[in-house]
């Protein structure tokens, strides 16, 4: 008899705890295929901040010399730097190929960046919105990646995120020694959004790939930015119907970045 109350016992608290699982307040309510993102903009208490590299990769998925350079990037963000070191946006191109499925998705947003540094070949590869190593070099890229690690920065963007409700929910949290609106005149926020890791059946393109890595999907707000001066304090973006239904939400990655748009050097990544 005693054995069997101790069953029922545990019964009752197992259906209980499957039937009203917590609720965790500091998830906010988000919609299925929306992003929101709060940001809170201040002041910080140190004079420099440690720099997170942000690499740019221009390719397409009939680039045969865009699997020697994927191959690379795959491996030093593996092997050589951390999260909290280094991050990769892949911009695709609508060369050779312009039926480019990752272009055909992302086209306004690849159309501008590729634009705004004057892409003209597949591969190519930025670092920090300056530099421009051989892209199939291993040793010249991440020379450059180590150079722009020991430049530290005016800006912190730290960064979380949340999957809710097949949504996101971003938060980013940006000090810097220097709010002066003069100063944050010519820098301008962005969020992109990649997907880590997409795996086909067959290649879609002529390299014979069918592996791809950090892909870019949408950048927010456009591909202007926010100025910074415009966001000193607390704000929140919220933005509908982005994510499709074919990304692999459990894959999406937010990344950040400042950038001065007159020189355009990236002048800090989010370090998450």
């Amino acid at each position: 008899m005693k054995n069997l109350t101790l069953l029922f016992l545990s019964l009752i608290i197992f259906i209980s705890c499957e039937t009203n699982p917590p609720v965790d307040p500091n998830k906010k309510s988000v919609k299925t295929g929306e992003v929101l993102i709060e940001i809170t903009f201040q002041k910080g208490n140190q004079s420099s901040y440690q720099r997170t590299v942000l690499l740019e990769d221009f390719a397409n998925v009939s680039c045969v010399p865009c699997v020697t350079s994927n191959k690379i990037l795959e491996s030093l963000e593996k092997y050589s730097f951390t999260s909290n070191k280094l991050k990769i946006i892949k911009f695709a191109t609508n060369f050779p190929s312009p039926v480019d499925p990752f272009y055909l998705t992302a086209k306004p947003f690849c159309d501008y960046r590729m634009t705004y540094y004057n892409i003209m070949f597949a591969p190519t590869i930025i670092i920090d919105g300056l530099m421009r190593p051989t892209p199939t070099d291993s040793n010249q890229i991440k020379s450059g990646i180590n150079q722009k690690l020991n430049t530290p920065s005016n800006f912190l963007i730290e960064l979380t995120q949340q999957k809710v409700n097949k949504g996101l929910y971003i938060k980013l949290n940006i000090l810097s020694n220097n709010i002066d609106s003069t100063f944050l005149g010519n820098y301008f926020l962005r969020t992109a959004i990649v997907e880590k890791e997409i795996e086909f059946s067959s290649p879609p393109g002529s390299s014979g790939e069918t592996k791809f890595y950090d892909v870019l999907r949408v950048l927010f707000p456009n591909n202007q930015g926010i100025n910074l001066k415009e966001l000193l304090g607390s704000r929140t973006f919220s933005y509908t119907e982005v994510i499709d239904s074919s990304w692999n939400i459990d894959k999406l990655k937010a990344i950040s970045f400042i950038q001065n748009n007159t020189t355009r050097e990236v002048i800090q990544t989010s370090n998450n």
